[in-house]
């Protein structure tokens, strides 16, 4: 079954096509990833298929629903709940605590008690029980990564779209940043779309394919 997949999608900026006719079906739990120079339209993909960006012609299917259909509502819905998104650069809230960072996303979705309980779930299963209570400045970039993990997953959302989450992590703190995707996958069936220029993550995930300005030139 595919959960997301994209129909003739295609969208420029100042005349220049980012994403040129992509076609494309990601299946339910798996891990794909996309490759791509900078300026490849990699992070432009993913911002479509959260429903950020509304592409200029094509279809974008969330488990065969047309979510550029819906009104804006609906669709900011969608990205609260069916989708969690993983940055490069953490992007977590620099005077807010690790803790108050992974519940704030679900604020208004859970009772206090109820986001509680998932939130101390998250922290123990992602090993960051030790620095919950600490500032995002004082702890080490494979930690932040982990409590951006737990943010993305505080929702228990159906995708997680990540945008080169190991670029700023040395080679064995992304190695097993991406055992925890695969454990992640493996055992919630959350499919993980990754843009990364890592070969060992490309290797190793289910699916692969590579944008050249913008058009989809390989695929595994």
């Amino acid at each position: 079954m595919n959960i997301l997949s994209l129909n003739d999608v295609s969208i420029s900026f100042n005349n220049r096509k980012i994403l040129n006719y992509i076609n494309l079906e990601i299946k339910s739990a798996c891990i794909l990833t996309i490759s791509g120079k900078s300026g490849s339209g990699k992070t432009t993909l993913l911002s479509v298929l959260s429903g950020l960006l509304k592409p200029d012609s094509g279809k974008v299917f969330f488990k065969g629903k047309d979510i550029y259909k819906w009104a804006d509502f609906r669709r900011s819905g969608y990205r609260n709940k069916k989708i969690g998104f993983i940055y490069q650069s953490f992007n977590l809230l620099p005077d807010y605590s690790i803790y108050q960072n992974i519940i704030y996303p679900g604020i208004l979705n859970y009772s206090s008690s109820s986001i509680k309980e998932h939130a101390d779930y998250l922290i123990k299963y992602l090993d960051i029980d030790n620095i919950k209570d600490q500032l995002p400045s004082t702890v080490s970039g494979g930690e932040k990564q982990r409590a951006s993990i737990a943010r993305a997953m505080i929702n228990s959302p159906e995708v997680i779209l990540a945008d080169e989450p190991t670029g700023n992590l040395d080679a064995d703190t992304s190695k097993s940043i991406f055992s925890l995707f695969k454990d992640i996958h493996k055992k919630y069936g959350i499919a993980i779309i990754i843009t990364t220029h890592d070969n060992y993550i490309i290797k190793n995930s289910d699916f692969h394919f590579t944008l050249v300005n913008g058009s989809i030139v390989k695929k595994r």
